[in-house]
C-alpha cells in the first residue's frame, strides 16, 4: 500500500517518527516537504531529497506559501498512492492546490486539521477552504475541538480524532524520592498560557514546594515582578528558553508539570507536546480545562477549570499530601502515553482509519 503525506512540518526530522512507524506497517509512504520554509530562527530551512527511515522525502518547491502545482501533480501521477494525507489547515494555498490535482487524478484524500476555534476568513481563504474540504474523501482532526468544527462543514465525510505526530517511547523512567513537590511549567510565557494563575495558587500551598519556570516571552519581566509581589520568587527558578529536544533532562527533576493555560477569543490549546512527554516520563500532570488539556490528560491526571486559583491550589495541595496518589497518577499518565501517543500507537490508529476509508477494513 502506498500514501503520500503533505506537510510542512516534516521539514523537521524529529517529527517523522509517525511515518517511518507507518513504513514499519506495510506502507510505502512518501511524504511532500516545501523545498525552503520559514524556520524558528532567522533564514529558511531547505529540504533535500532522500530517504529517513523508508521514508521518501520529496522538496516541493514554493514561492512565497504556494506549491508548485506541477511538482504535486508529477509527484501523485508518478508515485499514484492509494492515499493522500494533506496535513494543512484546509484554506491554505496547498491544501487548495494539493486537493485539485488529486481530485483531478481521481484520487482518495483525507484532511488532518488543528484549528480548534472558529475564525473569520478572508474571501479568498473562505473560497479555498469550502472548495479543499468539498474535495476530500475524509477527515481527520488532531483534538476533538478541530474535529468538531470541521464537520460541521463535511457532516457526511467520515471523520477521527488523531495527533498529528507521536514521540519516541522513552526510557523507563527512574523517578527520584523527595520531600516537598517539585513543580514544573513549560511554555511561552504569555498571558494565555496561565502562570500567573499557577503563581496566585502556589500562594496557598502548604509545606514545602518548588517551581521551576521553562521558557522565556513578552511577559517575563511582569511575572517576575508578580512573584516577588506574592512573596514566593525565592521558590520560583526561572530555566528560561530550553529546545524542546532538551526539555527531556527536566523531567526527572519534577514531580508535578501544571499546564494553567487560559483560553481567549482567539487563541486555545490545540497541542501540547511537553504536555504529552513530561506523561511518557511518568511526571503526574495537572492542568487547566482549556483547549485540547483535558483530552490529552483524561483521567490520568488531574483536570481543574481554567482560572480557577482555588481549584488549583486545592489540587496541587492533594498531590503534596497524597505521594502515593502522585505516584499512582505517573503510572497511569506513562501508560496513556504509552497506549495512545508513541509514534506506533498514532500510525496504527491512521492505518485503521485510512483502511476505513478505502474501505478495506
Amino acid at each position: 500500500m502506498r500514501a503520500v503525506i503533505v506537510s510542512h512540518s516534516y521539514l523537521d526530522s524529529a517529527a517523522r517518527g509517525k511515518l517511518r512507524a507507518l513504513n514499519t506497517l506495510g506502507w510505502s509512504v512518501s511524504v511532500a516537504v516545501p523545498e525552503q520554509w520559514a524556520g524558528p530562527g532567522p533564514g529558511r530551512v531547505k529540504a533535500s531529497w532522500g530517504s529517513d527511515g523508508g521514508v521518501r522525502i520529496i522538496p516541493i518547491p514554493v514561492s512565497g506559501t504556494h506549491w508548485s502545482r506541477r511538482a504535486l501533480r508529477s509527484l501523485f501521477t508518478d508515485f499514484r498512492p492509494d492515499i493522500i494525507q494533506i496535513e494543512e489547515e484546509p484554506w491554505t494555498p496547498v491544501a487548495h492546490t494539493a486537493t485539485g490535482q488529486a481530485s483531478a487524478l481521481k484520487l482518495p484524500v483525507t484532511l488532518f486539521t488543528l484549528e480548534s476555534l472558529p475564525r473569520t476568513y478572508s474571501l479568498m481563504e473562505g473560497l479555498r477552504r469550502k472548495r479543499t474540504l468539498r474535495r476530500v474523501r475524509a477527515l481527520i482532526g488532531g483534538n476533538r475541538l478541530a474535529a468538531g468544527l470541521v464537520s460541521k462543514v463535511r457532516p457526511e465525510a467520515p471523520l477521527a480524532v488523531i495527533p498529528q505526530t507521536g514521540l519516541t517511547p522513552p526510557v523507563e523512567p527512574q523517578r527520584e524520592e523527595r520531600s516537598g513537590l517539585a513543580l514544573g511549567f513549560v511554555g511561552r510565557l504569555v498571558p494565555e498560557k496561565g502562570l500567573d494563575t499557577l503563581f496566585r495558587a502556589c500562594v496557598k500551598l502548604l509545606g514545602r514546594w518548588s517551581l521551576t519556570v521553562v521558557g522565556t516571552g513578552p511577559a517575563q519581566e511582569e511575572l517576575e515582578t508578580l512573584a516577588e509581589r506574592l512573596g514566593i520568587a525565592a521558590r520560583v527558578t526561572w530555566a528560561g528558553p530550553i529546545p524542546q529536544q532538551e526539555v527531556t533532562r527536566l523531567w526527572p527533576e519534577i514531580d508535578c508539570l501544571v499546564v494553567p493555560s487560559r483560553t481567549t477569543p482567539r487563541w486555545v490549546e490545540t497541542s501540547h507536546p511537553s504536555l504529552i512527554e513530561a506523561m511518557g516520563h511518568g511526571v503526574t500532570v495537572v492542568g487547566s480545562d482549556s483547549g485540547v488539556i483535558p483530552e490529552l490528560i483524561d483521567t490520568a491526571g488531574l483536570v481543574v477549570p481554567e482560572d480557577d486559583v482555588g481549584a488549583l491550589t486545592a489540587a496541587l495541595q492533594h498531590l503534596t499530601d497524597a505521594p502515593r496518589e502522585r505516584a499512582r497518577l505517573g503510572r497511569e499518565a506513562r501508560f496513556r502515553v504509552m497506549s495512545e501517543y508513541v509514534d506506533e500507537a498514532v500510525a496504527r490508529r491512521t492505518v485503521e482509519f485510512w483502511e476505513t476509508v478505502l474501505g478495506r477494513a
